[in-house]
């Protein structure tokens, strides 16, 4: 009978064997070109993911800009224009009178009365008639249409107006109406309705009403 005393040494050697086998690194296939096994290829290192960033709430959180284009409702838009003419009016009276306007202001509260030409009562051209004369020694006719045409005035365009320069109105066919210009773009007439008085070359009675002005000085 075959003794079991016999395998040990070979079962001894199997087992050192199979444990020096394990023991050794993988290798790969033998490369015939370089002579030697074929290296093992390091594995590709996957790098962490990143944690999203948390922004707190408190960071995130903007306030609103302010509107500035917000819409006007219609009580705020007749206050700004009420604050518009106040602040024009004040500026008005602010700026400092010239000798001609203080001179033409002497007329101030005459009523218009048609073909006079007093400062208690004057018609449009009167009144101008009795200021060119007193002022700048200058006859005029007592007639706004004569006045328009004279010859020795030069007329002047919308944008070259100068303190003393006539200014006409009226329409097309027919000028009815003559002032005299000062600083501010305004100019003092007599008005059929208040007499003598100053208003803005901008009025909306007189404004689509102007045809145009001459110089005379």
């Amino acid at each position: 009978m075959f003794s079991l005393y016999r395998l040990v040494p070979f079962i001894l050697a199997s087992a050192c064997l199979w444990y020096i086998g394990c023991s050794f690194p993988v290798r790969t296939g033998y490369d015939r070109n370089i002579g030697d096994y074929k290296p093992v290829p390091a594995s590709e290192t996957v790098p962490p993911k990143e944690e999203p960033q948390v922004i707190p709430a408190q960071e995130t959180a903007q306030e609103a800009p302010p509107d500035s284009n917000r819409h006007l409702n219609s009580a705020e838009k007749a206050r700004a224009a009420i604050k518009k003419k106040e602040t024009a009016k004040a500026a008005q009276k602010s700026a400092p009178k010239s000798d001609l306007e203080t001179y033409a202001r002497g007329w101030m509260g005459a009523k218009y009365v048609y073909g006079k030409a007093t400062k208690t009562k004057t018609d449009c051209s009167g009144f101008v008639m009795q200021v060119y004369k007193g002022y700048y020694n200058i006859a005029l006719d007592h007639s706004s249409s004569k006045m328009y045409k004279d010859s020795r005035g030069k007329s002047v365009s919308r944008g070259s107006l100068k303190e003393g320069d006539l200014v006409f109105f009226g329409s097309l066919w027919k000028i009815d109406h003559v002032g005299i210009y000062l600083r501010g773009d305004r100019f003092i007439h007599a008005s059929t309705s208040k007499g003598v008085m100053i208003s803005p070359m901008q009025d909306k009675y007189w404004g689509h009403k102007y045809q145009g002005a001459r110089r005379f000085k």
